[in-house]
């Protein structure tokens, strides 16, 4: 049940930042078209008017957070619960009513952190100092678990507003059972000394550095430098444009790992792209060595290339692939 002072304050903050997640859902029908159900999981939800109103309203919750990154890993928990509950329960009305229930309930509770966990208007003197509550992929008892903040700092201005980060490290779990974790938040101002969280990335087992600002070409543009820990970890590529009308700029989330489905067939034959790739946000482009078909994993033979990419609506796409000069030798047969 929903109090009225909370709805009240959920509705005050969805009027003034244009987030519609906060507010209660009033979808009545499915979000699909029920009158051409596409698999076993969507004709058994339009064959229950309530079913279907229920879906509309999970659907609904999904839908609107899309515009507010950090909430990325309450989306990715969802889409594959609801990817499970399609899988598992495709033909059984029940399960499906007790599932999307669950996800009805899990989406409006963690939709509750930004209000209720001190997500706007915080002080900076106790950023600096102390760590937010910010939602765990490990469960509540990673939410119970130690935090520093291991650097809070300004990172310039946009749009006429001022940016701030903070980056927090989480104690390593004495049983084992947590994976580690670290967090990187990207704050704006708001009432003078005071930080409204507008990114924040919750990370297990990854490695953060200071978020850059950069312009590239006539977009302003947010880049996360997050990469997977160990020997073999990749970098996690964390790309946001400042987007919007001048009234409401947002940090729009660009899907920045899409473009690499498309590279093998740009390459010339045999050869391949095994090791890290790193993003340079302010040229868009991603520099790589390359390996012949038979090259060990330690000792790639094959030069090196550059990735041309552009922004193409929301996502990142290949334009072109360029071989460095003298590095363009053909595999030895």
């Amino acid at each position: 049940m929903i109090s009225l002072a909370s709805l009240a304050r959920r509705t005050a903050c969805a009027t003034l930042l244009g987030l519609t997640a906060l507010l209660p859902s009033t979808a009545g029908a499915a979000s699909f078209d029920c009158r051409a159900p596409a698999d076993a999981f969507q004709r058994t939800v339009c064959a229950d008017p309530a079913l279907s109103a229920l879906e509309g309203e999970v659907a609904t919750y999904r839908r609107d957070m899309a515009g507010i990154p950090w909430r990325r890993g309450l989306r990715e928990r969802h889409d594959a619960a609801m990817a499970a509950l399609r899988n598992d329960s495709a033909r059984d009305p029940a399960a499906i009513r007790r599932g999307l229930q669950a996800r009805l309930a899990a989406l409006r509770e963690e939709n509750e952190w930004f209000s209720s966990h001190g997500l706007e208007e915080a002080p900076e003197r106790r950023l600096r100092t102390t760590c937010l509550a910010l939602p765990s992929s490990e469960g509540a008892a990673a939410q119970r678990r130690r935090c520093r903040v291991a650097e809070f700092g300004s990172l310039g201005t946009v749009d006429g507003r001022r940016f701030a980060f903070a980056l927090y490290e989480y104690p390593p779990d004495p049983t084992g059972d947590l994976a580690n974790e670290t967090a990187i938040l990207v704050l704006s101002a708001g009432q003078p000394g005071e930080w409204t969280v507008d990114i924040a990335e919750r990370l297990t087992e990854a490695n953060c550095m200071r978020p850059r600002l950069v312009r590239h070409g006539q977009d302003s543009l947010l880049y996360l430098p997050c990469a997977e820990t160990g020997t073999a970890g990749g970098a996690i590529p964390l790309l946001y444009r400042r987007a919007g009308p001048a009234s409401f700029r947002i940090w729009q989330e660009i899907e920045a790992e899409g473009w690499r489905s498309t590279l093998e067939q740009r390459l010339p034959a045999g050869l391949e792209v095994r090791g890290v790739v790193a993003l340079d946000p302010e040229r868009l482009t991603v520099a790589f060595r390359l390996w012949r078909e038979d090259d060990r994993d330690c000792c790639p033979t094959g030069g090196r290339a550059e990735a041309r990419l552009a922004l193409e609506g929301e996502r990142l796409v290949l334009r072109d692939v360029a071989l460095r000069p003298g590095q363009q030798n053909p595999p030895q047969r």
